[in-house]
């Protein structure tokens, strides 16, 4: 008859041997996990994704103040922004908005309109690449999620579960998790549970955490596992009664806890493959880009604006002035006042031009 002198096991699982055995410090964390396969994640608005929602309310706002700041510059000289107000925001809006795609016809009078058409075409051919970049990424990476994440559905719905029959946890199962026993799947070994999973005899696989770590070290494309949710003693060493061997292997796993050699070897031997390492890798690099990564050209283009606004306003004003004074002597007392100044500035402003009392209207030369 064969005997043994040591063997491994869970000390929770095994505490009701105390009286004949005794137990070594645990070397390593035990638990349950759940496996379960993984689906493709696809979306109608996928295009949507490159970008967060953020970044698409700045990208939306910094391009209509563009829109705004080009109107303003080229209406009063240029005739293709000339017209009634539909007319006038319906070409401003075309001419910004084309200037995505690079296809604008529409000519320029202003040369600080092409100052900010300089700053605004170099930020849309940023936000072009960098959305193609992304989109191409996350088409190209596949994007999972697990198709079983909730115990008490699998239960609910009476779904096949796989696990160890010869292990703690077929009974665990059954008495604290509260699955039925038809429900119940033995799978003999931990190589069929991918043919099991791929056959449709069971949506989901109960493991303990060392051999959790190992499957989807193997298999992480295609599975996952959720948090070890119900947790145990942990793993040991278990010696008969009164063994010397327990006290010195108990001391030899403290202190390869204490210097950090235990986690140096959980590293190693559950280390993830290649191919799971480079699919956590790609991604991390299919993420949404933020407006964090774009603020840089977002603050320039939109400074480059505001300044050849306050410039142009700035020649205007001093444009009216100008002619204030040459024109002072034939103005009426109703024009002094505070409200008929401001309609006359807000004409000029706006068409670029004032009304003389007695005269015809005299144009603004151009800035």
């Amino acid at each position: 008859m064969k005997t043994f002198d040591a063997i491994v096991g869970d000390i929770t699982i095994l505490a009701n041997r105390s009286e004949k055995v005794e137990f070594t410090q645990p070397y390593a964390e035990s638990g349950l996990s759940m496996i379960v396969p993984e689906t493709s994640k696809e979306s109608a608005w996928m295009f949507m994704k490159p970008f967060t929602k953020g970044m698409w309310l700045a990208t939306g706002a910094i391009l209509i103040y563009t829109m705004f700041i080009v109107w303003f510059l080229e209406h009063h000289t240029n005739p293709e922004f000339k017209g009634s107000w539909k007319n006038q925001m319906g070409t401003a809006l075309w001419f910004t908005f084309s200037s995505l795609y690079f296809a604008h016809r529409e000519k320029v009078y202003s040369n600080l309109t092409r100052v900010v058409l300089v700053i605004w075409l170099f930020v849309v051919l940023i936000l072009n690449s960098s959305y193609t970049a992304s989109l191409s990424s996350m088409l190209t990476v596949r994007r999972l999620r697990p198709n079983v994440t909730d115990i008490e559905w699998l239960k609910r719905n009476g779904v096949k579960v796989g696990c160890d029959g010869d292990s703690f946890v077929l009974n665990y199962l059954q008495t604290v998790l509260g699955f039925k026993p038809e429900n119940i799947k033995n799978v003999d070994s931990q190589y069929n549970y991918e043919g099991e999973f791929e056959s449709g005899n069971i949506s989901a696989a109960f493991l303990e955490l060392p051999y959790e770590k190992v499957f989807i070290g193997q298999y992480c494309k295609r599975y996952s596992a959720t948090t070890p949710t119900y947790r145990f003693g942990g793993l040991g060493f278990v010696f008969p009664k009164g063994s010397p061997l327990t006290a010195d292997v108990s001391k030899a796993i403290l202190k390869l806890s204490e210097n950090g050699e235990l986690k140096t070897l959980e590293e190693k031997w559950f280390a993830p493959s290649r191919k799971c390492l480079n699919n956590a890798t790609d991604n991390d690099r299919a993420e949404s880009l933020s407006l964090e990564n774009f603020w840089g050209i977002y603050i320039i283009t939109g400074t480059t604006s505001t300044l050849c606004f306050l410039l142009f306003l700035f020649r205007l004003l001093k444009n009216y002035h100008r002619q204030q004074d040459e024109d002072g002597g034939s103005a009426t007392p109703s024009d002094k006042s505070v409200w008929g100044k401001t309609v006359t500035l807000a004409r000029y402003i706006y068409h670029g031009e004032t009304v003389i009392p007695g005269g015809s209207p005299i144009s603004a030369p151009s800035p």
